[in-house]
Order: structure tokens, then C-alpha cells, then sequence
């Protein structure tokens, strides 16, 4: 009789082997804190351009961070620009290779207010300051034509630095009011659209 209590220690010790207690040789989790990320800064992008950027935080990791955005590579910086509107993927990567994503969403800014017309805000000033005789018309004196809305989108950014800088039209024309040079960088900015 005094073999049973025997056979129950036994027994009660491989129980405990088998479920892995008392040995302490498990190897800790590296990833058991995980990595945290959030959204520290974000700038909207201009409708029709990339010129959107985030920038991400993190916290919890091992370590070594690195940063990607969508199927791009690794990089040591968590700031990310160029970006058109939309939603971006955005991972962390540390030392021991725990991982995490976040989603962001740049969004298109509005400035509270509309992008001019190109056909009844912007063309009408092109016409009556730019394409007009010995200038903007075929055989004038300038580079290019501005008969349409193709000869001035193509040349948009141009365009939009001229006239900010004062060089266009050319001094001893009429020049554009602060008004008409808001207007024509405001649709630039805006996109440039055929709207």
C-alpha cells in the first residue's frame, strides 16, 4: 500500500514536466511588448499633386526602429513625403524583427475655398492680359501660344512663377492686379483643372 502514494508523485511530476512547469526554460517572447504606433504629424496634399507627408511615432519596440511605407524598403527615417492623396500602409520594423502597421489617410486640402474656374476666372485673364497682339498669339513675340486650355495647363508651374515674380506680362504691359495673380496661383495650386 505505501506504493501508490509513490506512483501519485510520480504521476503529479510528469504532469508538471510534460505541461512545462517548474522548468523556467522558456525563451521570452521578444515581440511580447508590442510595438505602438501612431500618427505625430501629417500635412493634406493639393488636389492633383504628391505633396502630402506623414510622419509616425512609435513606442514598445525592441529597439532599432526602421519605417516603410506600402512595398517600399526600409528606411531609418519615420517621415514620409511626396504622398498624393489616399491611403498608405505604413510598418515599423525593430531589432529583433517584431513588427507593426498603421494605416493613414492623406487627404486632399480644401483651404476653405474653391479652386477658380479656369474658363470663366483664369482664361479671361490670360486673353486680355497675355494673348494679346505682338505676345501669346501666333506670331508674337513669346515662346508659346495661349490659345486653349492644352497651351496653358502644359504650361501651368511656369506660368504660376511668372506671374508671382511680376515677369509676366513684361514691364511696359498692363500687369496683372494682386487679384488676377491670386487667381491664376490658386487654380495652379488647385490643380490646374479644365474646370
Amino acid at each position: 500500500m505505501k506504493t501508490r502514494p509513490i506512483y501519485f508523485a510520480l504521476i503529479i511530476v510528469l504532469i508538471i514536466s510534460a505541461c512545462g512547469g517548474g522548468g523556467g526554460d522558456e525563451t521570452p517572447d521578444p515581440c511580447a511588448t508590442p510595438i505602438v504606433l501612431t500618427v505625430s504629424s501629417q500635412q493634406k496634399a493639393t488636389p492633383g499633386k504628391s505633396d502630402g507627408s506623414v510622419t509616425i511615432s512609435a513606442s514598445g519596440s525592441n529597439g532599432g526602429l526602421e519605417y516603410k511605407i506600402g512595398g517600399g524598403s526600409f528606411q531609418s527615417a519615420s517621415t514620409f513625403s511626396g504622398l498624393a492623396a489616399g491611403t498608405y500602409t505604413v510598418s515599423a520594423k525593430d531589432s529583433k524583427g517584431c513588427t507593426a502597421s498603421i494605416s493613414v489617410t492623406i487627404t486632399e486640402s480644401t483651404g476653405g475655398s474653391t479652386i477658380p474656374s479656369f474658363s470663366s476666372d483664369v482664361f479671361p485673364i490670360m486673353q486680355s492680359n497675355c494673348a494679346t497682339s505682338n505676345c501669346h498669339v501666333s506670331g508674337g513675340s513669346a515662346p508659346f501660344v495661349m490659345s486653349g486650355y492644352s497651351d496653358i495647363k502644359s504650361r501651368a508651374d511656369l506660368i504660376k512663377s511668372r506671374v508671382s515674380a511680376k515677369t509676366m506680362p513684361p514691364a511696359g504691359a498692363n500687369a496683372l492686379s494682386a487679384d488676377q495673380i491670386n487667381t491664376i496661383v490658386a487654380w495652379v495650386d488647385g490643380g490646374a483643372p479644365n474646370n
